[in-house]
């Protein structure tokens, strides 16, 4: 029954914010989520250059389309991979051998099991060991059936200042996962686009199918 309630409060949201572009239809009035719009794209993720964590979030309806500063920070994933705690746990393990118990996430899990944040919900060593399995077995899961697309929960990303394709926040492990085993098509979504793609004004007017154009061919550099 409380799925059921999700997906209701998830289809009410997107006719909310599809309300809001028929009545007027300027940059500022995009909100995600919107079936209409075509923000879940397929990638190969050897090609995404950039990685950030942005101080957003997006939980229920977010505006799509912003002026942000955000891309100063971002870091390049081919040497974020090798420190970061989820990258590089997930290098340790799943191409190195590492056990459980001496990866970066472990160790990063450990350190803060009394943050409600950063502790992923683990209260102890055998908490952390749980969810570090439940990873190898996500592991295991996409290297036989791939990464499939979800209705709402694919790995987030947005789109920059320079129309760069940048991974950001949620998805970590199943984004690090599809670079180790080197998929060559991965579901994301753009949660946020800079306004600069669209003649930085957000004030402006744009038809929905022109948005869709330009994610798509963000999609197509990507693919």
């Amino acid at each position: 029954m409380n799925e059921l309630k999700r997906v209701i409060v998830y289809l009410i949201r997107n006719f909310k914010n599809y309300l809001k572009i028929l009545v007027n239809n300027r940059v500022n009035n995009y909100y995600i989520p919107n079936l209409f719009i075509k923000n879940v794209i397929m990638i190969d993720p050897l090609k995404v250059k950039y990685f950030n964590s942005i101080p957003m979030k997006f939980y229920k309806s977010s505006k799509f389309i912003i002026d942000f500063d955000w891309d100063k920070e971002n870091k390049l994933i081919a040497e974020h991979e090798l420190n970061h705690q989820v990258y590089g746990s997930c290098r340790e393990i799943f191409i190195d051998g590492v056990s459980i118990e001496k990866c970066k996430m472990f160790s990063y899990l450990q350190k803060n099991i009394n943050d409600p944040k950063k502790s992923k919900g683990c209260k102890n060593k055998e908490d952390i060991i749980q969810f570090l399995n439940n990873k190898k077995k996500l592991y295991e899961n996409i290297k036989k059936l791939g990464l499939r697309k979800n209705i709402n929960d694919n790995i987030e990303f947005m789109i920059d200042s320079n129309q760069n394709l940048v991974k950001i926040n949620s998805g970590n492990h199943r984004f690090a996962i599809s670079r180790i085993l080197k998929l060559k098509q991965i579901p994301v979504e753009v949660k946020l686009m800079h306004v600069n793609c669209l003649n930085n004004n957000l004030n402006v007017k744009i038809k929905i199918n022109e948005l869709n154009s330009i994610i798509k061919n963000i999609e197509q550099k990507y693919a």
